[in-house]
C-alpha cells in the first residue's frame, strides 16, 4: 500500500517517521551536533548519538519534577544535546505546557517561575466546570475523560482549553527544542494483554498511531470518523485540556481514579452555589449521598464493603427524577451510563473496517478506548524504542514512589516478549529498591543504553529515614502544593542531573566511540 501524504486524510500504513517527524529532527540535528561539540564530544551527524529523555508518571509530582529536570538540563548544557522528549501522565502536563512556546528549551529557566506561579492560581469556577462538562456531554463521543477535565485536571493546571496539539509543530520543528511524544494505551487491548503492540499509543503534533502495528493517522485528524481507511466525516481536533486529562487520567489505579471523580461529584453538589439551574436536583443527590455516608473511606479499609458496590443503585432513582427538573439531564444520565461501564477515553477508531489490521479484532470496533500509559507502564519505553527512531541512549527519569525500578522490569519485559533489543537488567542492582542511588547504567551490545534516575534516592534524601518521609510528602494523588514544596521538589530534580552530569556525557562518548554500542 502507497504511503499518503500526512495531511490527506488517509490511514497511512509504515513503520517510516511521518514527513513532519523527519523534517523536524532533520532541523534538531543541527542543534545536537553543535551541542555536542561544546562539550567535548567529536562526532559528526553519521556518528551522533540519538539521544531520548523520558518523564515517567507521577500526577502533579512528575510534572514539576520534569520541569526541574529539563531546567537542570539547560543549566548544565545538556538540554540541547536531546532529539527526543517522551512523556507519561504528569510528565505529559509539564512537556505539552513547554510547548506552548515556540523556543520553550532557550527560556526555561524563566518558565520554571511562570508555570510554578501559574500551579497556584484560585480553581476555575464552578459553573464554568459544569458548562464545559455539560457541553462535552451534548457531543456525539463523551466519557470519564471529559468528567477528569473538567473537575480535576483543569483544576490541578488552573488552565482554559488552551491550543491544540497539531499547533505545536511549530515548536516542535523548528530545531530548537526536542520533539515531543505522548503516551497512551488502548484500554480493552491492555486488558486482555498489556505487552500487545497493539497497547501502545503514541501522539506527535504530526501523527497519532499505534506504532506497534505501523499504523498511523494526522494528529489534527483524531477523534475524526474513519471507514476502510479513508475520513468519512471530519470532527473538530481536540483541545490540550482534553488530551492531558486523557493522558494523565490515572493518577493512582483506576480504583482509585473512581474514587477520586466521585468525591469531586459529591463534592460539587454538597458545596455548590445555590442560584445554579441545578438547584432543584441538589437535595436529591445531597440525601443519596448521605445514604452512603463515608462509603469511599470504608471501601479503602474493606475492599468488599457493599455499600460501595450499591452505589449503582442510588444513581437510579434521582437521575430518574432528573429527566423532567434540568438541562443537564443529558450529562448527568451519560454520565451514569460511563460510570456504569467504567467508560474512559472514548473516541472514533480511525482504524474502522480497514481490514489491515489484526490485533484483538481492533478495526471491527467503530471506538476505541484511551487511558493514561502509567497503567501498562509509567514510562514509555514502548514509545522512544521504535526502530526508526534509532535511539542510543535513554535517560529515564523516574519519578514513581511506589517502586524505583518498576518501569525498568516492565519494559524489559515487553522488550523481550516482543523481541525488541534492550539491555540486560541485573536483578543484583536493584536489590534495595526503597533506597536506590541517583543513577544506573545498563548497556547492552546492539542494545541502546539506558541511564535509570530515581527521583529520590540516599543522594536528594540522605538518612535513613528520608526518602521514605518524602515520599510520604510528595503522593501521587495529592493535586496543589505550596509554592515551598514545589521548590523542594524541583531541587531535588536538579540534583541529579547536576550530581550525574559527567556520567551522562561518559556514555555519550561511549557510543560515539564504539559503533556496537547504541545505534
Amino acid at each position: 500500500m502507497s504511503q499518503p501524504r500526512a495531511d490527506d486524510g488517509s490511514v497511512r500504513f509504515s513503520p517510516e517517521l511521518s514527513e513532519g517527524e523527519k523534517e523536524a529532527t532533520r532541523h534538531r540535528k543541527v542543534k545536537v551536533l553543535e551541542c555536542l561539540n561544546k562539550l567535548g564530544v567529536a562526532c559528526d551527524e553519521k556518528t551522533m548519538p540519538t539521544i531520548a529523555v523520558l518523564g515517567s508518571g507521577g500526577g502533579l509530582r512528575a510534572m514539576i519534577a520534569l520541569l526541574g529536570t529539563l531546567t537542570e538540563m539547560k543549566k548544565q548544557g545538556l538540554l540541547d544535546a536531546v532529539m527526543y522528549l517522551c512523556g507519561v501522565s504528569g510528565s505529559t502536563w509539564c512537556i505539552s505546557t513547554l510547548y506552548n512556546g515556540k523556543d520553550w528549551a532557550k527560556n526555561i529557566e524563566t518558565l520554571e517561575e511562570k508555570l510554578c506561579n501559574d500551579l497556584c492560581w484560585t480553581p476555575v469556577d464552578i459553573q464554568k466546570q459544569l458548562d464545559w462538562v455539560t457541553k462535552a456531554a451534548d457531543g456525539e463521543v463523551f466519557s470519564l475523560t471529559d468528567v477528569w477535565e473538567a473537575f480535576v485536571v483543569k483544576n490541578i493546571l488552573k488552565l482554559n482549553r488552551g491550543k491544540k496539539l497539531s499547533e505545536h509543530k511549530a515548536a516542535a520543528s523548528n530545531g530548537m527544542n526536542p520533539y515531543p511524544i505522548y503516551a497512551a494505551v488502548e484500554q480493552n487491548t491492555f486488558e486482555k494483554e498489556n505487552t500487545c503492540p497493539g497497547t501502545w499509543f503514541e501522539f506527535t503534533p504530526h501523527e497519532c498511531g499505534f506504532p506497534g502495528l505501523d499504523v498511523f493517522v494526522s494528529t489534527k485528524y483524531f477523534g475524526s470518523k474513519f471507514q476502510g481507511g479513508k475520513l468519512t466525516e471530519p470532527k473538530e481536533e481536540k483541545h490540550m485540556s482534553y488530551l492531558q486529562s486523557l493522558w494523565g487520567s490515572a493518577l493512582g489505579s483506576m480504583q482509585e481514579n473512581k474514587h477520586y471523580l466521585m468525591a469531586h461529584i459529591k463534592g460539587l453538589f454538597e458545596s455548590g452555589p445555590k442560584n445554579l439551574d441545578f438547584t432543584a436536583v441538589y437535595g436529591i443527590f445531597k440525601n443519596e449521598w448521605d445514604r452512603l455516608g463515608n462509603s469511599v473511606d470504608d471501601y479503602r479499609s474493606n475492599p468488599d464493603n457493599t455499600v460501595w458496590t450499591r452505589l449503582h443503585s442510588y444513581f437510579e432513582a434521582p437521575l430518574k427524577a432528573l429527566r423532567f427538573v434540568t438541562r443537564r439531564t443529558n450529562f448527568l444520565e451519560k454520565l451514569k451510563t460511563c460510570y456504569d461501564n467504567w467508560t474512559w477515553g472514548i473516541t472514533n477508531n480511525f482504524l474502522y473496517q480497514t481490514g489491515n489490521v489484526h490485533a484483538d479484532g481492533l478495526d471491527k470496533r467503530e471506538v476505541f478506548n484511551l487511558i493514561d500509559a502509567g497503567v501498562a507502564n509509567n514510562c514509555a519505553y514502548p514509545l522512544v524504542l521504535r526502530p526508526a527512531r534509532r535511539v542510543g541512549l535513554i535517560l529515564s527519569f523516574d519519578f514513581c514512589i511506589d517502586g524505583s525500578f518498576e518501569t525498568l522490569k516492565r519494559a524489559s519485559k515487553y522488550c523481550e516478549e516482543n523481541q525488541i533489543p534492550f539491555p540486560p537488567i541485573d536483578p543484583e542492582v536493584m536489590k534495595d529498591p526503597a533506597n536506590p542511588s541517583s543513577c544506573y547504567i545498563f548497556e547492552g551490545k546492539g542494545t541502546p543504553t539506558v541511564m535509570h534516575f530515581p527521583l529520590f534516592n540516599t543522594k536528594n534524601c540522605p538518612g535513613p529515614q528520608e526518602i521514605t518521609k518524602t515520599r510520604i510528602t510528595f503522593p501521587t494523588l495529592r493535586m496543589s502544593y505550596t509554592r515551598q514544596e514545589m521548590e523542594e521538589l524541583l531541587n531535588k530534580a536538579k540534583m541529579n542531573v547536576a550530581e550525574n552530569k559527567d556520567k551522562i556525557l561518559e556514555q555519550i562518548q561511549k557510543i560515539v566511540s564504539s559503533p556496537t554500542r547504541g545505534f
